[in-house]
């Protein structure tokens, strides 16, 4: 047998050959043998198993101590973050191994903060919602309520100029007209200020003459000027068209801001007003538009601040000259709108130029002649439309029924909701005008009521809405109902009429 290498070294060393004859000896040195080489195995085993050992603990301590870095760089970075989150938080000193617990902690502060914050915003909103609602209603109420009483003088005034009143009353009529549709959009602009803030006015597409607005416009403010004893001239360019497409009421706004400005901070000389033909193109015509007056002027530092809203160029401007200061900024925010700019150049005491160009569709429309420049509105026999006008002021039914017998329209008046609902039912009608505010059954539920009707021709009845509130979400309101159409008062006999031929074909069925 092949003994291990020590104990063989041994046996030839010390142990004589006739004892290896011995069988007693030969087993015990196989069991030394044996140990040997199991003492052997064991200690590669151990030599082996310390060997991974270290590696392993090498491999387990290089990876903790990189994620001991990416820690320290993640609160770094989280540190950074909240910072530029929230510049004005302080953070507490952290520079232990409990950094991430400590910001954790910090966190959860911060979100307590801001849902308290949250609530407070909550609650917040929910005032500022009811406080909108208010001054929505409030302003509707007021629009109603003023524009009412100004639809019968705007109304009996085109009445009264179709009556071939006498050439002074004519003069005077056309300045009172011209004065009411100015002094209605000034209540329009002061009773919903926040329409023109958002940028949500309406402009109307209506074919009007340049040149006699802006004669009215003069006439209308000559008494103011003379009582000034300063010139008020107007300078108009003969190549301008006779009648263009535009809002003539819009574009009178911002005229009569401009020159009544101009007349009451000039003391002395004189307000001059031009209209000049910039280009003529086959659609539409540039016009350019001037108002130079000899009066106070505007420091160079205070030419951007007239603009804004309640603002006046200097602290005693109000109590000298009067006025909220609104003027220029509707006149601005209105041009603006219409893809147009104001632009002023002034200097203190010599006076001060505004100027701005508007773009305005070419029209088809002819003038009647020369002499009065009226527009002309071809009116026919609207005999055998028959209507129902559902409205509750007397005034205004007077008014809407001398306009039907001069267009030969037969009509049926109901003061509230619920006769208007019952007259439906037994009459048959081409078209109802509904006021929208009535007692009993407002205009809005009566419009319900009616589609609601089993009959189907009143599904497809012509309803127009016709009311003094001024109100955008007013006629939303109007057309989600079931509505066709909305005139808004004081208004337009011409508009009435269009729409009143127009929907009446619908109502013949044609």
């Amino acid at each position: 047998m092949e003994y291990h290498s020590v104990l063989n070294k041994q046996i030839k060393k010390l142990l004589p050959e006739r004892y290896l004859e011995d069988q007693a000896i030969l087993s015990f040195l196989d069991s030394v043998s044996n140990s040997y080489h199991a003492f052997d195995r064991a200690k590669k085993i151990s030599e082996h198993a310390f060997t991974i050992s270290e590696r392993e603990y090498q491999e387990v301590n290089s990876y903790l101590r990189r994620e001991n870095e990416i820690k320290q760089e993640s609160i770094s970075e989280i540190k950074k973050a909240i910072s530029s989150l929230s510049p004005d938080s302080l953070l507490p000193e952290l520079d232990s191994d409990y950094d991430l617990i400590h910001i954790i902690g910090f966190l959860h502060q911060q979100i307590d903060k801001a849902k308290e914050l949250e609530t407070q915003l909550i609650l917040s909103k929910d005032i500022a919602v009811k406080a909108a609602l208010t001054k929505s209603q409030f302003l509707s109420t007021m629009s109603h309520e003023i524009r009412t009483p100004m639809n019968a003088v705007i109304g009996f005034t085109h009445l009264l100029l179709q009556l071939s009143p006498r050439p002074e009353q004519m003069e005077y009529l056309k300045l009172l007209k011209f004065s009411a549709e100015n002094l209605l959009v000034l209540i329009n602009d002061i009773l919903d200020f926040s329409k023109i803030e958002a940028g949500r006015v309406e402009f109307e597409e209506a074919d009007f003459s340049i040149k006699d607005l802006v004669s009215n416009i003069r006439l209308a403010l000559l008494q103011k000027a003379n009582e000034k004893n300063i010139q008020l001239k107007l300078l108009m360019d003969h190549d301008l068209p006779d009648v263009v497409k535009g809002d003539p009421v819009r574009i009178g706004q911002i005229l009569t801001n401009l020159i009544s400005n101009a007349v009451k901070f000039t003391k002395e000389g004189k307000v001059t007003i031009v209209a000049s033909l910039h280009k003529k193109y086959d659609d539409y015509t540039i016009v350019d538009f001037e108002v130079i007056d000899t009066g106070i002027g505007i420091a160079a530092n205070k030419l951007d601040d007239i603009f804004d809203s309640f603002t006046q160029a200097a602290s005693d401007t109000t109590r000298k000259f009067g006025g909220t200061g609104l003027g220029l900024t509707i006149t601005k925010r209105l041009l603006e709108l219409m893809n147009s700019e104001i632009k002023v150049k002034s200097e203190p005491g010599k006076g001060s130029v505004f100027y701005f160009s508007l773009k305005m569709r070419n029209s088809t429309v002819k003038l009647v002649n020369s002499t009065n420049n009226q527009l002309k509105t071809e009116t026919k026999s609207l005999k055998g439309v028959k209507l129902l006008i559902a409205e509750d002021n007397q005034i205004n039914v007077i008014l809407a029924k001398q306009y039907m017998q001069l267009w030969d329209v037969e009509c049926d008046v109901a003061e509230n909701g619920e006769i208007a609902l019952m007259l439906v039912q037994t009459t048959d009608y081409h078209m109802i005008l509904m006021d929208l505010q009535m007692p009993e059954m407002d205009g809005y539920q009566t419009t319900v009521a009616i589609r609601n009707l089993p009959d189907e021709k009143f599904k497809t009845l012509p309803i127009i809405a016709l009311t003094a509130s001024a109100m955008l979400d007013i006629k939303d309101q109007a057309f989600v109902v079931g509505m066709n159409d909305y005139i808004s008062k004081p208004f337009n006999p011409d508009e009435l009429y269009r729409k009143i031929a127009l929907y009446s074909k619908i109502g013949l069925g044609y």
